[in-house]
């Protein structure tokens, strides 16, 4: 009799997925603190209850995307996706494809904008020049494949993490009167449907850093690293953006309604704590969320295009920097729409398509496939060099 080899829920490919899902997520949005104000903060007091709530949103979709790649040895979005949509994948899987290329643009995009401000305010470093910086840092770390993002990404989300927690448990403590006033009087700004619509909103367009994880899972064998991978990302990414959501509450009402306040929120709380130190940490921290989130993104499609295009060139590497170099191109471009315009426009948008052409389908025929291939896998069928059977 045999069995199926299970194995490890969680290891250094199931953390370093989720580090590359972290680092995905802690974009320019995240660390600006756009993203938390927009569709969290500035609704009222259940604002720090909601990123729960969202992370299990995309954890979901991340643990079904990760199980497909896995089953099929597809790592792919492309791929894991015809996988997962058979057998109407030509139709549905084809038109995600197109869209999920075109929306992996915002961002990456908002990540070159806030980096060309970042350079240019502590450094007085032209924008130009603060993009091609951004533009060959994240070139340099895409051409070396996979395993180096999951290192890159590992290494940053571990540094990020020390920045997000000195930052916010300072900026928490320093105005905590503030933030228990708001939770114990249950201040509700907008509505509580709002509140509800725009947690899941968030958790509905941040479903796509999918992308990213599927991208870095190569090497994924055993039934239980998806679930690993999915769960540790929901912890992390609850807790980090958690806190961020907390600190910001302590600068309400500013933060939702001054002009200066809004175009970097982070910002602004950080600069009431009078803590000269995070003036060197919060440019830092920023800056590696901008550089982390455009590997994360670019490599996903980097991974996707290389399927299309110079499929006889040899030199993996060169290829790989010719594919992401053009793409970054494109994405320069479309960052000139500026930040808060991608982050409250661009996002909202990719949310509401993502019902349709992620949610959904991966909650029915997702789920389907996944049925199917695991019986392939318990007799043996899968992928060459796949076979997890064990003896009992």
């Amino acid at each position: 009799m045999q069995k199926i080899n299970k194995g490890k829920y969680f290891n250094s490919l199931t953390i370093g997925v989720a580090a590359v899902w972290f680092s995905s997520h802690c974009g320019a949005g995240f660390a600006s603190g756009t993203q938390e104000v927009a569709y969290f903060v500035r609704h009222g007091w259940l604002a720090p209850f909601f990123p729960l709530w969202a992370m299990i949103i995309v954890g979901t979709m991340m643990y079904i995307t990760l199980e497909i790649g896995r089953l099929n040895q597809a790592f792919s979005y492309s791929q894991v996706v015809a996988k997962a949509y058979a057998p109407i994948q030509v139709v549905l899987g084809t038109t995600y494809d197109i869209v999920t290329t075109i929306t992996m643009l915002l961002a990456p995009a908002a990540c070159l904008a806030a980096g060309a401000v970042l350079f240019n305010q502590y450094f007085a470093i032209p924008n130009f020049f603060g993009t091609l910086i951004m533009l060959i840092l994240t070139v340099l770390v895409c051409i070396f494949g996979a395993k180096a993002v999951r290192m890159f990404g590992t290494a940053l989300t571990i540094l990020m993490i020390i920045c997000v927690a000195a930052i916010t448990i300072t900026g928490i403590a320093a105005n905590w009167d503030v933030i228990a006033a708001q939770i114990a009087e249950k201040k509700i700004y907008t509505s509580y449907g709002q509140a509800l619509w725009y947690g899941t909103l968030y958790g509905l367009f941040q479903a796509n850093i999918w992308t990213a994880g599927c991208a870095s899972a190569v090497g994924m064998r055993y039934r239980n690293e998806p679930k690993g991978a999915a769960l540790t990302g929901v912890i992390l990414n609850t807790l980090m953006l958690s806190f961020v959501v907390l600190m910001l509450m302590g600068g309400m009402p500013a933060v939702a309604t001054d002009p200066q306040a809004k175009l970097l929120p982070t910002l602004y709380v950080v600069n009431q704590l009078g803590v000269s130190a995070f003036k060197v940490i919060y440019p830092i921290l920023l800056f590696m969320a901008l550089i982390t989130t455009a590997v994360g993104f670019v490599f996903a499609v980097q991974t996707r295009l290389g399927l299309l295009f110079f499929k006889k060139m040899e030199n993996q590497k060169l290829k790989n920097a010719i594919i992401s170099t053009g793409w970054l191109v494109i994405i320069w471009l479309v960052a000139q729409m500026g930040l808060i315009t991608i982050v409250q426009k661009g996002y909202a948008f990719i949310g509401y398509i993502m019902i349709f052409l992620l949610i959904i389908p991966m909650l029915t025929l997702g789920l389907m496939n996944i049925k199917k291939y695991r019986k392939l896998e318990d007799a043996g069928q899968l992928p060459p060099g796949m076979d997890n059977r064990i003896s009992a």
